[in-house]
């Protein structure tokens, strides 16, 4: 079962959006496993804002929101808009595929 905590699990965002490198997967604030991913879903090829997710694999803590997308970010095509919810379910079973993007966009 997955635990929301916005407050630290987003802390996952910290450099992102400047394109700080980061190794995805990542340690994750909460257990410091190295199981942190982060997903990023632009809803409208005209709009700035999407949904973020972050995640950690190991201790299940998890965070979603509407955000304003970085604007280098490129929706993932292997990833289905309908199937997306606020608990990272999909997002856990494509983690691998989202890693390697975020990795390559980075």
């Amino acid at each position: 079962m997955w635990e929301d905590n916005d407050n630290k699990i987003m802390s996952i965002l910290d450099g992102v959006e400047m394109k700080e490198k980061k190794q995805f997967p990542i340690n994750c604030p909460i257990c410091g496993e190295k199981q942190g991913h982060l997903y990023f879903h632009k809803y409208a090829d005209n709009e700035s804002i999407g949904g973020v997710w972050t995640w950690c694999s190991a201790c299940k803590h998890c965070a979603h929101a509407r955000y304003r997308l970085p604007e280098w970010w490129k929706n993932l095509e292997v990833i289905d808009f309908h199937k997306l919810a606020s608990c990272p379910d999909y997002l856990e079973k494509n983690k691998v595929n989202i890693d390697a993007w975020i990795n390559k966009l980075m």
